[in-house]
């Protein structure tokens, strides 16, 4: 690919980026509890791993343990995770989303999907097959990247 063409599908994608982003953190107010898009992501990422340490809380988000921790203790005081002591090291402790936290991703991950779908409905008709293997083509690559292949 030619320098000046990359540059403009770099410059394409970060415009769609920033209205995905735009999208996302409007989207966190959807759901029932009051909640900042760090603690969503906290959320989205116990609901995608399951039950995680604390630690591997503050990895994944690329954080300081306290600062995970912080998250988690006003996660848990709106009862969208629960927290106790890990069986195997009883030093550790173990972070899993409640009923009302998959609620809360839910509802957002809804509303993501209605706005969305809102501005893809005015895309013409014609050009949506372009758009949506453009999309996977993206992912296909941001995936292959992330996991060091």
């Amino acid at each position: 690919m030619e320098t000046a063409e990359r540059d403009r599908l770099a410059d394409a994608v970060l415009g769609a980026s920033r209205a995905l982003l735009a999208i996302a953190v409007r989207s966190v107010s959807a759901g029932p509890a009051e909640v900042t898009v760090a603690q969503h992501r906290v959320l989205v990422l116990l609901e995608t791993r399951g039950s995680l340490s604390v630690t591997a809380v503050a990895e994944e988000l690329g954080v300081d343990q306290s600062n995970a921790s912080r998250h988690c203790t006003r996660l848990e005081r709106l009862r969208l995770v629960t927290r106790k002591r890990a069986p195997h090291d009883g030093r550790a402790v173990s972070v899993e989303l409640t009923a009302g936290g998959r609620r809360q991703v839910e509802a957002v991950r809804a509303a993501r999907r209605r706005e969305i779908i809102r501005i893809l409905e005015r895309l013409p008709d014609t050009t949506v097959p372009e758009v949506v293997e453009g999309f996977r083509a993206f992912q296909r690559a941001a995936t292959h990247e992330a996991s060091g292949s």
